[in-house]
């Protein structure tokens, strides 16, 4: 409850102490005056408040829906770049000692088929080919990194393989990146 006369019983007995004292309870003194008055919640604190949280939900659904743009927008490009036949594979992350060295790589494939059906049907048997290429993969950095020509040589071994598996499906294999 608010005293209006309570500032002046704090501040009546100022006088009566020392200078030092006073200068050393005077915070205390200003923050008990403080505390004592009347604290009330004004209509428009509540408003703030809403608006505060809607502010917070409309920026969580927008970076929601940005992430979702992203998303969309980088399949779209690998589409555009490859082929909508494409079947993405990995990343691998291959972690070797080569000659008493750690080497951390990462590796990312794309098999393009020869129908959107084919596409389909190695889409389902996707743990299939990734056991097929992941081998391959840690067999391409048991050197340490790849040059041109081992890279080649990769790409070749698992079109001949996927190839030997899956019939008529396979039309070529990329690379997407090499890390």
């Amino acid at each position: 409850m608010f005293r209006p006369d309570l500032p002046h019983l704090i501040l009546g007995h100022l006088p009566a102490m020392r200078p030092t004292l006073l200068r050393r309870a005077m915070p205390a003194l200003l923050l008990a005056a403080v505390f004592a008055m009347p604290v009330t919640v004004t209509p428009t604190d509540a408003v703030a408040q809403e608006e505060t949280s809607s502010t917070k939900e409309r920026k969580e659904e927008e970076k929601a829906r940005r992430k979702e743009h992203k998303q969309f927008n980088r399949e779209i490009q690998y589409r555009r770049v490859v082929g909508p036949r494409v079947l993405p594979i990995g990343p691998f992350s291959i972690s070797l000692f080569v000659n008493g060295q750690p080497l951390e790589a990462r590796i990312r494939v794309a098999i393009q088929a020869v129908t959107e059906q084919a596409k389909t049907t190695l889409d389902g048997q996707k743990w299939a080919v990734n056991g097929i290429v992941y081998p391959l993969a840690v067999r391409l950095y048991e050197n340490g990194r790849p040059n041109r020509e081992q890279i080649e040589l990769f790409k070749m071994e698992a079109q001949t393989q996927l190839s030997a598996r899956y019939p008529d499906m396979i039309e070529e294999v990329f690379i997407e990146s090499l890390i």
